[in-house]
């Protein structure tokens, strides 16, 4: 004769994840009758899995949250092996969450300390990689040349083709709008003006270094990331090389070289899109637009303009380098890198850019 206050629950012939949440409902539904014991039947299953052997546990922890004895009957061998990895015993209740409200200074020093640590991890290397580029030389330990080739053949070459395009429709752009205005008091001549000197000091060298900080710097960022994660970088000390003489600064020479010379093609190809607006809409001689942007241009422009390319490439390697070297967290964390590699290194040369035409107006003024 059966107890009234023991429920049977008997598990159909598989429990696996499939059959976990039907096993847990069905069970649930026999403690809402208040029983004071369970036993729950097992002798039919055949197959199981970690999920299904999670069902059961979980049903134990609901059954000693009522106050239901839970039993587990006709267990096969290799579920007994496998659920004696679970100490039941030791199950302890989840724990609620609890939002802690910090006061604001608080909240301001948790967000300001990551990015102290973050500053503090790239200052760092950066001195390393300075003195790997500048200082080493002299004590006869020569930048590795056949690795900062390699490292700019596939900065430079690799990002040329977007370059030329996006060279050479902004130029045509830039003139367009030039054009529409100046057309209005018959001084179209003096859009090679505005396409040669928006272009030469500002248009060229950021979206240069805008798109090998998305390509190149990025790039850097996971391919370190991803030697972090590996352990290769810890490899690499153990057997006495110096990752940032070894990896980084190749890096950062080759992207500084290759700013500045796709720079220099971003300006002549959107000077050429300005040049062939000029002429096949606006009516305006070849050679009057070619004398024209050079009375406007000046060397100091050129000057400045390899100034900020260099300054820009060197900025883009230092982030991808540093938060590439940084990575925690697996995979995740090398997305994580390379994602915030573009963004710092965009962020941090709009930054750059204006302190150098602060800096240009102050010296004019």
């Amino acid at each position: 004769m059966s107890d009234p206050s023991t429920a049977v629950f008997e598990c159909a012939s598989e429990l696996d994840r499939h059959a976990a949440p039907d096993t847990i409902a069905a069970i649930d539904r026999l403690f809402a009758s208040e029983p004071r014991k369970l036993v729950v039947d097992l002798r039919q299953v055949e197959s199981f899995d970690s999920a299904g052997i999670g069902a059961l546990v979980q049903a134990m922890r609901h059954g000693r949250e009522r106050g239901v004895e839970v039993k587990l009957r006709g267990m096969s061998k290799s579920m007994v092996d496998f659920f004696s990895l679970v100490r039941v015993g030791s199950l302890t209740e989840p724990g609620e969450r609890r939002s802690i409200d910090l006061d604001p200074v608080t909240r301001i020093g948790a967000a300001t300390l990551p990015l102290l640590e973050m500053m503090a991890d790239i200052g760092r290397m950066t001195a390393g990689a300075a003195r790997s580029i500048f200082l080493d030389p002299f004590r006869g330990r020569m930048l590795r040349f056949d690795r900062t080739v390699r490292e700019l053949d596939q900065a430079a070459n690799g990002a040329l083709p977007i370059v030329l395009l996006i060279a050479f429709l902004l130029g045509l752009i830039l003139a367009m709008q030039a054009w529409v205005q100046l057309r209005l008091w018959g001084a179209e001549i003096f859009m090679a003006d505005m396409v040669g000197v928006s272009v030469m000091t500002e248009i060229g060298p950021l979206m240069t270094a805008i798109v090998l900080a998305a390509r190149s710097g990025s790039s850097n960022a996971a391919q370190l990331g991803s030697m972090v994660v590996g352990e290769e970088i810890d490899a690499l000390r153990q057997m006495g090389v110096d990752p940032i003489r070894f990896l980084v600064a190749p890096k950062v020479v080759a992207l500084g070289i290759a700013v500045v010379g796709l720079g220099v093609v971003f300006d002549l190809v959107a000077m050429g899109g300005g040049l062939l607006f000029g002429f096949g809409v606006a009516d305006i001689e070849p050679y009057a637009y070619v004398a024209q942007t050079r009375t406007a241009l000046h060397f100091a422009d050129f000057a400045v303009a390899l100034a900020k390319s260099l300054v820009f490439g060197l900025c883009i390697g230092v982030v991808g380098c540093g938060l590439g070297l940084r990575v925690k967290g697996g995979s995740e964390g090398v997305g994580r890198a390379t994602t915030n590699s573009v963004v710092l290194s965009i962020f941090l040369i709009i930054i750059i850019d204006a302190i150098f035409v602060t800096g240009q107006r102050m010296l004019l003024s």
